[in-house]
């Protein structure tokens, strides 16, 4: 490089002659016109300058980037293509090396900033080289001009750090700012919003209408939003803000009030005219937490205590959470351990038919037997494992035992008819879901009508028709598919249209009081309606009473699970209480 800049310099100062290059051109080396057309078709601004910065030589290319003439170029001082809070340091680089130093950009390829003749600054690519021509130093500088590149990888970047549909930061840029806020701010409150309605309207009205109400919503956050405010969607119907202020309490207030009165106005969508109401978690920094990541993660906790306790809340983050938190990190770790030292444990809970009064099937339950604690309820345990690393594993660790338990038991006088065995969401996100359950079928010995599968509308209401087609596979080939929890959520009738349910369960809450409270006998009426009209079966969980067993029978409901029949016992209990029970039928 150096010994082309030498060049280009002696060319552009004319000390070759044309003897000299005729030459150079028998001799088959490239002739001046040549090099000056490789240097001006390349883009590259090739400049040379004396030992005092006086400018020697300045192609056509630099007249383009810089806006200015060769012929007004050549004697000035190469200060004028520089910003000018870099001359001091470009004057006292000229000095040491004029004088004998070195340069830690000679021959380095480096960025910088330029300067145009109109006083617009703008990035190049600079290499340097110096040489010794008769006594004197001489400079030559290649410049490529990078706006376009740099406009282009701002582009990308903001691509990278973005969220497409709305514009606004996505998660680790949000986190990313709020960090620095944190350092800069006294205190930040951070809010964490959820939609609660926006899953049923992107259900009911399609995803283009959904899209559309974010991007709205998006603005609107947007409009509101103070120039120090940092807005951010973490995904789905989850937006995040981060607001620095004086005082958190009165401050607070204020924001938590706007921030409701502006989500709860009404949108105007593709011809609808939607509502959406919001939950929403606040946690401060540093009072809370100083790192931006727990910051959020607390926000969040708080955000979904609003949401549990019936939506369109503001809930604050308190110690009571706090504690919550360090249990569910305490729970996640041993989880981990759970399945590495083999603690879990099977229950089956009896399922009769009332009409027959002859055992149906049993629902697998999950169980943890911890070396110190004992057995631990699901209770405790069963929301950190739903979308813990292990879920999965456990999945299928329990279908497979499950399997297993049943054939064993077939060979010896247990003819159970069937067990149902609850699935995880992670065994939906698993590629081969049907080729999961059928192998393990194939495995024990066992027929697909062996089995019933249990899921929940959670579970449904978080994947299209695509992801649940290998439900609809399992249930071609006889697998049943039970509806849990039939009732509770916000969608169960749209759930019946888009998975392949063929039995529905009633939950517990409105068996318990069905015999005297005529709102839950009117929802196990519509249920049984439901379940003869789409011809699918309906099992009753939670049957306490003889009470209750009779009203379920006389409404329509025949077949039915609870403590009044048997209540989740070890495998070992289960055959002693259905030999017990056949014992007792033989007497009789």
């Amino acid at each position: 490089m150096e010994n082309f800049l030498m060049y280009i310099g002696r060319v552009y100062q004319g000390r070759d002659s044309k003897a000299h290059r005729h030459k150079k051109n028998e001799g088959g080396s490239i002739s001046q016109a040549d090099h000056e057309k490789l240097t001006e078709a390349s883009g590259i601004g090739i400049v040379t300058s004396d030992a005092e910065g006086k400018i020697t030589s300045w192609n056509y290319a630099a007249e383009r980037m810089f806006g200015i003439q060769s012929s007004a170029a050549i004697g000035k001082s190469m200060e004028i293509i520089i910003p000018k809070r870099f001359r001091d340091a470009h004057r006292a680089g000229l000095r040491r090396v004029a004088g004998g130093g070195s340069s830690s950009l000679i021959g380095q390829t480096v960025e910088v900033m330029a300067i145009r003749a109109d006083g617009t600054e703008f990035p190049i690519i600079l290499s340097l080289a110096c040489w010794d021509s008769g006594g004197e130093m001489h400079f030559g500088a290649f410049m490529t001009d990078i706006t376009e590149r740099r406009a282009a990888e701002a582009k990308l970047e903001h691509r990278a750090t973005h969220d497409q549909l709305t514009r606004l930061l996505g998660q680790k840029a949000f986190e990313h700012e709020l960090a620095r806020s944190l350092e800069d701010s006294a205190c930040v409150a951070v809010f964490m919003i959820d939609l609660d309605n926006f899953k049923s309207i992107n259900d009911s009205l399609g995803h283009p209408v959904g899209d559309t109400l974010l991007q709205s919503f998006a603005l609107r956050l947007k409009a509101i939003a103070a120039p120090s405010w940092i807005i951010g969607r973490l995904g789905g119907d989850e937006f995040a803000i981060a607001v620095p202020i004086d005082a958190p309490l009165p401050d607070i207030q204020n924001t938590v009030d706007g921030l409701m009165r502006r989500i709860s106005k009404t949108f105007s969508v593709d011809g609808h005219r939607l509502q959406i109401f919001a939950s929403i978690g606040v946690a401060f920094g540093p009072t809370d937490s100083d790192n931006a990541e727990e910051l959020i993660a607390l926000a969040d906790r708080a955000m979904f205590q609003a949401k549990r306790s019936g939506g369109r809340k503001v809930k604050l983050f308190d110690q009571a959470m706090r504690a919550d938190i360090a249990a569910r990190r305490q729970i996640n770790d041993a989880l981990i351990l759970a399945s590495k030292r083999d603690e879990w444990e099977l229950f089956f809970q009896p399922q009769f038919d009332l009409s027959t009064r002859q055992l149906t099937g049993a629902e697998v339950l999950l169980r943890w037997r911890h070396p110190e604690l004992g057995l631990i309820e699901p209770a405790v345990f069963m929301p950190v494992l739903e979308t813990h690393l292990v879920a999965f594993e456990v999945g299928q660790w329990v279908l497979d035992e499950s399997c297993r338990q049943l054939a064993a038991w077939r060979k010896t006088e247990l003819k159970l008819p069937r067990i149902s065995v609850n699935l995880f969401a992670a065994q939906f996100h698993a590629p081969s879901l049907k080729g999961n359950v059928m192998r393990t079928l194939a495995h024990h010995g066992l027929e697909p009508q062996d089995i019933e599968l249990e899921i929940t509308e959670k579970i449904t209401l978080n994947f299209d028709r695509a992801s649940i087609g290998p439900l609809y596979d399992l249930v071609a080939c006889g697998v049943g598919v039970a509806l849990d929890d039939f009732g509770t959520g916000f969608a169960s009738l749209a759930t019946l249209t888009r998975a392949p349910i063929t039995q529905l369960k009633i939950d517990r809450r409105f068996v318990e009081n069905i015999a005297d409270d005529p709102h839950n006998r009117a929802v196990v009426a519509g249920m049984v309606a439901i379940s003869d009209t789409l011809d699918v079966g309906l099992i009753a969980e939670g049957v306490e009473t003889l009470e209750q067993a009779e009203q379920l029978q006389a409404m329509g409901c025949q077949i039915v699970q609870g403590f009044l029949f048997g209540k989740p016992m070890s495998a070992k209990d289960f055959e002693k209480f259905y030999f017990d029970r056949v014992a007792c039928a033989a007497v009789a």
